[in-house]
């Protein structure tokens, strides 16, 4: 707990609830009260070889009244994995009584997997709900799938043919920009002669978040002097 004072409280003979009663607590080795908000948890207690009890108290030394009291707060590495990008590029050939085209996916980017820094908060709680995570999750990504198709006729020796292909392309995102977007056309032809085109057509999420809340979850910690539960709660979030 780095930023708040936390302290374990001895007494010997006398309950917890006795001294509270009658005395205000000092922090230990000093003369200063705790702030009269403090959180008092549940003792421990043992019992010495002569048969008297010793009470063992944590306090929080906090001005807070809040349900949640940020209690420590740094930064950790993560290990993430960013999307690549997707696109597409379109190739032709042209001859007097013939020609082809054809369209093939291109990656703009590969998928990176680096340590990333985030900023780790750890609360005092009363509550066991937790954060949507939302930095780096696959769940509900629409990931980049791309259908091919081809198509070619020649008028002068009355022929045609069709192909088609559909791919998926787990960890990409798809582009419809720049140099190489994923949905496009190629074509070739002579006027009279043949006719031949490629199309490809992209469908997936652009974008992908990675910011904000990563990792969220809560643990039991102590019940405060009053029976009420407390939990720890640990939130890693990216900026």
């Amino acid at each position: 707990m780095t930023l708040v004072n936390s302290y374990i409280v001895t007494s010997r003979g006398i309950s917890p609830d006795a001294i509270h009663a009658t005395n205000p607590i000092h922090k230990p080795g000093t003369t200063t009260d705790l702030n009269a908000n403090s959180i008092f948890f549940e003792p421990d207690v043992s019992i010495g070889s002569d048969g008297v009890p010793t009470f063992s108290q944590l306090v929080i030394d906090t001005s807070s009244t809040a349900a949640t009291i940020t209690v420590s707060s740094y930064n950790e590495y993560f290990t993430v994995t960013e999307p690549g990008v997707m696109g597409g590029q379109g190739f032709f050939a042209t001859g007097g009584n013939s020609g082809g085209a054809i369209r093939v996916p291109r990656a703009v980017s590969l998928p990176q997997t680096r340590r990333k820094s985030a900023t780790v908060e750890v609360f005092l709680s009363t509550s066991n709900a937790v954060d949507t995570e939302v930095a780096y999750q696959d769940f509900g990504v629409d990931w980049c799938g791309i259908s091919f198709a081809n198509f070619y006729t020649g008028q002068t020796n009355s022929t045609a043919s069709v192909s088609g292909s559909y791919r998926t392309f787990n960890k990409y995102l798809k582009t419809e920009s720049g140099s190489f977007p994923a949905s496009g056309t190629a074509s070739a032809s002579t006027v009279g002669v043949y006719s031949a085109s490629s199309t490809s057509t992209a469908t997936g999420d652009t974008s992908y978040l990675t910011s904000g809340v990563y990792r969220s979850q809560t643990v039991p910690f102590l019940k405060k002097i009053d029976g009420t539960q407390t939990y720890l709660k640990t939130t890693a979030e990216f900026a």
